[in-house]
């Protein structure tokens, strides 16, 4: 007998679990003769975007059915259900609540007083299982952007602040390369 996430047991004794979303617990149970026992077993989530309906969209299941339910349209990757501009696929990956329009990512770019070559670029919020890059160009054309050197960083609380020292020239446009780190 089992129970859980486990979908079968052998007669040899090997465990076949589903796919889960999260950890989850399962029970394997066996008799042999007049002997019966009973084992507590964990299925544990190792690939977390395979779970039924939301599998292979680059969200994490465990994020869509903590927001969304199981089996829930709202979920996928490019619905914005609360509105405020950003999808779901980005509200993950920048780790704001995708069913609140006042939880957002803000990134903004202002000058730094007495210090015309300079810029801070202001952006929250921030988590420490993600790494943030700026990039910069002075056109939004694709393959103009690089990596932000020789800048220095700040932060406060989960506010982060990059100076950007050379911020010369008539326009330049800033965006934040983010990744989220797996199993941090």
């Amino acid at each position: 007998m089992q129970s859980g996430a486990l979908s079968s047991i052998s007669a040899g004794g090997l465990a076949t679990a589903a796919a889960v979303f999260q950890n989850s617990p399962a029970v394997a149970q066996g008799s042999y003769q007049t002997f019966t026992d009973t084992l507590a077993l964990t299925v544990f989530n190792n690939l977390p975007d395979n779970y039924g309906s939301y599998a292979a969209d680059g969200i994490d299941d465990d994020w869509q059915v903590q927001y969304f339910g199981l089996n829930n349209a709202n979920a996928a990757p490019t619905v914005d259900p609360d509105h405020d501009g950003q999808n779901n696929l980005f509200e993950f990956t920048t780790g704001v609540v995708p069913n609140d329009p006042n939880s957002r990512f803000l990134i903004n770019a202002k000058n730094v007083t007495d210090q015309p070559t300079k810029k801070d670029i202001v952006f929250s919020p921030t988590f420490f299982d993600r790494t943030y890059s700026i990039q910069t160009s002075t056109t939004l054309l694709s393959g103009s952007w690089t990596t932000l050197s020789g800048g220095t960083t700040s932060n406060n609380g989960n506010v982060r602040t990059i100076t950007d020292p050379n911020a010369t020239g008539t326009r330049r446009f800033y965006r934040v390369q983010i990744t989220k780190i797996l199993n941090p």
